[in-house]
């Protein structure tokens, strides 16, 4: 379940001729295993109901350290016998993971230097998903910590002394621990233009969020280029069930109007934290992504770009490193 950006013009542009080399390499790992002398598929898809999945969210890997700065998460998905609808395929998620956010400058000790304040968050989200032919649905509620009790600074300084080898962030100012409680849910229709091997799909996927966390709304625009199976059986919608071969990669673009980012804004009218800064009503964003799926193992690469999330701060992106197992 993932989580779900003024894009800097360079920021794209400079990624066209890497994405153009990309897909030729897509393309011929999709063509017929006919031509190449390899299957790309077990000669008989085996069902699995169950799914562990480990996710690393990081900035460091683009050369900066800063604003949204890391993620870890471990997610669990359950392909459902019986469902509560008729016809469809159904999944229940569970994950816990932990976010850093961080100012752009992590040496100072001013914080009137700091350009947003210093928070960690510690959440448990569940959720529920659908899908029927080629559409989607998918809503889920977390319930997490923000502030020192998500154990987010005490984290990021080990990471930085043990993995790193470097001066850990200062955490002054931190945030003051708010509990959270929040719903999201989005719709998925898509639209296939080519068939496999190598397939074209466009995917619409509009999404809301409401809570004491986030309140947004916002639509992404996704378009899939490779061999991508049926939403009803593929990694780009995280279904489980199936072992079919998949490997495709995504470009994605998308609007958010936000109503409130409460790891920017505090916890309301009475959080005492020393820094809080309005969020950015508009954000646009964008992202490439590569997914494989073999025999029971998924693999996920992405790359996220998004504008500034608050006037005081400036535009960001980061890595996504995933890896998931079925069973």
């Amino acid at each position: 379940m993932d989580r779900p950006q003024q894009v800097p013009a360079t920021g794209f542009y400079s990624s066209f001729p890497f994405i153009f080399n990309f897909s030729l390499l897509i393309a011929f790992l999709s063509v017929p295993h006919c031509l190449i002398g390899q299957p790309l598929q077990e000669k008989q898809d085996t069902l699995v109901k169950h799914q562990l999945n480990l996710r690393h969210d990081n900035d460091f890997f683009t050369l900066t350290d800063r604003y949204y700065s890391s993620g870890l998460f471990v997610n669990y998905r359950h392909l459902l016998k019986n469902g509560l609808l008729k016809g469809g395929n159904e999944q229940l998620a569970f994950s816990i993971g932990q976010e850093v956010y961080t100012p752009s400058d992590i040496k100072t000790t001013d914080i009137s230097e700091q350009d947003r304040p210093y928070v960690g968050f510690l959440a448990f989200q569940g959720g529920w998903s659908y899908v029927k032919k080629n559409h989607g649905v998918d809503v889920s509620l977390l319930l997490g910590v923000a502030g020192k009790a998500s154990g987010a600074g005490g984290f990021q300084r080990w990471y930085h002394n043990a993995i790193v080898i470097s001066d850990p962030p200062i955490w002054v100012g931190e945030m003051e621990n708010s509990m959270h409680v929040n719903a999201y849910a989005s719709y998925r229709r898509e639209w296939q233009l080519a068939p496999n091997p190598f397939s074209v799909t466009i995917v619409a996927q509009p999404a809301v969020a409401f809570g004491s966390r986030d309140v947004y709304a916002q639509n992404d625009l996704i378009a899939y280029f490779g061999r991508k199976n049926p939403i009803q059986s593929s990694i780009g919608f995280n279904r489980i069930g199936s072992t079919q071969r998949e490997i495709f990669f995504s470009l994605r673009a998308g609007f958010r109007y936000v109503g409130r980012n409460a790891l920017l804004e505090g916890n309301g009218s009475d959080d005492t934290s020393v820094l809080l800064v309005p969020a950015n009503k508009e954000i646009i964003y964008g992202g490439f992504d590569v997914h494989h799926r073999f025999s029971k193992n998924e693999y996920w690469f992405g790359y996220r770009i998004q504008s500034a999330e608050a006037s005081t701060t400036e535009s960001h992106r980061y890595i996504i490193l995933a890896y998931a197992r079925n069973f």
